[in-house]
Formats: C-alpha cells, structure tokens, sequence
C-alpha cells in the first residue's frame, strides 16, 4: 500500500545547525500578536526551522536561494549525500537541474517572492514565470498576497523573508497534488490552466460556469449550494448544474460531457440523510484508473466551499482508496467521511 510520507525538513543553512530547536513562544522577536507565530511555532516544532543562538527567530530577515530551494525539495525527500560536495547545498542544486527548476546558481543571492512562486510551480510540474507563475500560487491555493490576495497583493518584487518561507512551504506539504517532485516541462504551460484568481477569471477562453436547473420547482437551498460551487471553480471551464428531483449538485467536464462530481445532502429536507458525494471520470486510456489532478483539485475547492474542509489529509485518504481498492476515512468539521474507491465500480465519499 502506497501511503504518503509527510517529512520533516530543515531550514537554516549550514552556518547555523548549531542553533537549537524552540516553539515561537521562546523567541524574544515572535510575539503571540505577529502575523505567522502560529506557522513559525508549527515549523519549530516540528524541526523544520531553527532559532538562533541569541534566542531569536528573526522573521523578517531576507532568505537567500539556496535556502529555500533546500527547504523545500527536503520537504519532499532528502537527496542522498554527494562526495566530494563543493558546497553545503550541492546535493539540492543537482536535484533541482535534473528536474530543470529556475535556479540561478547564485547560491547566496536574496530571493523573491516572483521567484519562489515559479521555482514551486515547477515542483508542481508547471512551467510559469513572472506574473502567470503568481497567478498559478493564487489560484492553487499554494500561497495568499502580501497585502491582498491578487496579482498586486502578492508584492512579486519583494524579498522572501524567513516566516514568510516558512509559511510557503506549509503551504506546499498541506496543498500538494503530488508527494513526488514533478519536473518542470522545458515549454511555458498554458496560463489558461492556471484556473480562477482573485479579481476575475484569468482564462478568457474558460469562461465562468453557468449555472444550470435539472428537475421542476425552485429550491433556493440548492441554487445557493449551486452559485457556491460555481465561484469556487470560476476558470476551470467545467459546469455546474442542481438537480431539484435528486437534490444534487453536479460538476460537469464539457470535453467529455461526464460528471465527475456530484454532491448530495437533503439533510434539510430529512434528517436521516447525511451527505454523500460521487466522483468519476478517473479513467485512463488503458482501462485503468489514476486521479487526475484538474479532478481532484476542482473537488477539493467544491468541497470546501460546501462547508466540508477537504486538505492534505482528504487528498491522502482518496489516494489511499484508490491505490488499495479498500475504503478509507477521513474527519472534517467533527464528522467522519468514508470513501469508497472507484475500483469497486463507484467512488463514493458518505458522511
């Protein structure tokens, strides 16, 4: 059974591994108030970032390159050690060529926020730079703005700091599609792929779902579950529709006229129904089944604009189901979810 391995990484670079290990708590320049204590305490604890001798974090010091390229690919796996190592970071360079990241070798050099948005894109088997690469952050959830969760907002120009690398990569472990480095393709990806940011659709030639009825009657509770779903996936080009006789909401893949999600709770209607969610369309061209990220990605934003927190440990449990062919659970909001590979001939998640 293939399960994914949520590892632990370390942060500082090599002038600072004698620093030891404290929760934000212990660090005279973290206050409870600062904006990343929570992300800094969860980073110290779990051995991924270090203080420094003089009992500081200092959060808003300038990371350079080689620091968060490190950071982040041992964040997924460790690459062995290479001898001779002409430098602390050799071993995380080799990794990021063989997978042509956009590093620039200048190992010290500070780096920003446009950069580290198109070096995790490439870790997600993305080739974005500049803007189109802060579109693919903001619309993947991978990161929020600076000052507002837009284009503008993300501050593109400015340096990484130190609690701002750390919420980065927590983002990236909880938000993954992958629990493998992809590698970066050697064409530009399609900015219409990137999906919906903040502000408006970025994909002119996806335009925004409308909203379809199946079914007589009006049922506002299902048109409002329906206009939910709808924003969530703004740019993605699928559709969504709200079945009034079955009291579903659906999203549909137009380029195969397939639904591959359906949500149903007619809890309001009767209490003894609990919410049951079908997925599909994970059929591969030999007859197999494989998740497909732009699926699965569109769920997870379905799910949690539903009201059901689907995050890392949903993406884990629903890969579990389906590498195994054996039913999988996971918990959000006090309740439990099971779900039912497709493998068994339908995928099912039921409350």
């Amino acid at each position: 059974m293939k399960r994914t391995k949520i590892l632990t990484v370390a942060f500082l670079a090599a002038s600072l591994a004698f620093g030891s290990l404290a929760s934000a708590a212990s660090f005279k320049d973290v206050k409870s108030s600062h904006w990343a204590y929570n992300t800094i305490s969860w980073a110290t604890d779990a051995g991924i970032a270090k203080g420094y001798p003089d009992g500081t974090f200092k959060p808003s010091q300038a990371v350079s390159e080689e620091e968060f390229l490190s950071m982040l690919i041992r964040s997924y796996k460790d690459p062995a050690d290479v001898n001779p190592s002409p430098y602390w970071s050799y071993k995380y360079y080799l990794t990021a060529k063989s997978l042509n990241y956009p590093v620039s070798g200048n190992r010290t050099s500070v780096i920003t926020r446009t950069w580290v948005a198109e070096i995790v894109a490439a870790t997600q088997g993305k080739n974005y730079s500049g803007t189109n690469a802060i579109k693919y952050m903001l619309a993947s959830g991978l990161a929020n703005g600076k000052t507002g969760n837009t284009v503008e907002g993300y501050k593109g120009n400015d340096k990484l700091t130190r609690a701002e690398a750390v919420t980065f990569i927590k983002n990236v472990i909880d938000k993954r599609a992958s629990d493998e480095l992809l590698p970066r393709p050697t064409a530009p990806s399609d900015p219409n792929e990137i999906g919906q940011v903040p502000g408006g659709n970025t994909n002119p030639t996806k335009p925004d779902p409308e909203i379809g009825k199946v079914g007589d009657g009006e049922d506002k509770v299902l048109l409002d579950r329906a206009q939910k779903v709808a924003s969530a996936i703004k740019g993605t080009g699928y559709q969504v529709k709200y079945n009034t006789e079955s009291g579903g909401v659906f999203i549909k893949d137009p380029a195969n006229n397939k639904n591959f999600f359906v949500y149903t709770n007619n809890g309001y209607k009767d209490s003894k129904y609990g919410v049951v969610i079908q997925y599909a369309g994970l059929n591969k061209n030999d007859g197999t089944t494989n998740l497909r990220s732009d699926y699965v990605n569109t769920m997870v934003k379905a799910m949690n604009a539903l009201g059901i927190k689907a995050d890392s440990t949903f993406i884990t449990a629903l890969k579990e189901a389906e590498d195994t062919g054996e039913e999988r659970i996971f918990k959000s909001g006090g309740k439990t979810y099971y779900i039912t590979s497709i493998n068994l001939g339908a995928g099912v998640i039921s409350e």
